[in-house]
């Protein structure tokens, strides 16, 4: 079961139609295609950096000797955009102040819809929709309430 991280734009209710989901989780196609995939996800310097990466390691495939280690450097580059890729996507979303309104564990974005939205009309009803803390807050504090769990920043606890 995937996690989902509900994000809303700069100043836009709970409720707002435009709310991004974003699978915490393992991407496919940014595992065979982490270059592009950075780039189709405005994520510009890193997808440069990933394509060089990658240019570089096929040019040294080349060398005699030197293709398993160049095999599997490509491998653990796909590896890491792959598993990185969907928390890096929301942290560049929080830099254009884009609120974390949710996290919601679903099978599936369906579910995970049907989930956020009916648990926001309910609390919207009640009149306390808010939105989790945000990122301006004091850097001790902040790991606290960050979602997701990430292999270089601590996220808090599981």
């Amino acid at each position: 079961m995937a996690s989902y991280l509900i994000m809303t734009p700069p100043g836009a209710p709970a409720t707002d139609e435009r709310a991004r989901f974003i699978a915490d989780g393992f991407s496919w196609p940014a595992f065979f295609f982490p270059a592009l995939w950075l780039l189709s996800k405005h994520a510009w310097l890193l997808g440069i950096l990933v394509a060089v990466l990658q240019i570089l390691l096929i040019v040294s495939s080349s060398v005699p000797g030197a293709f398993a280690a160049s095999l599997i450097m490509q491998l653990a580059l796909s590896l890491l955009v792959s598993l990185e890729g969907p928390l890096l996507v929301a942290r560049n979303l929080r830099k254009r102040d884009w609120t974390l309104r949710s996290i919601v564990p679903a099978r599936d974005l369906e579910t995970a819809e049907e989930i956020y939205f009916s648990n926001v009309s309910a609390t919207t009803h009640r009149g306390t929709a808010t939105a989790l803390p945000s990122s301006k807050q004091p850097a001790a504090k902040q790991g606290e309430n960050t979602a997701g769990l990430g292999l270089f920043e601590p996220y808090g606890e599981r």
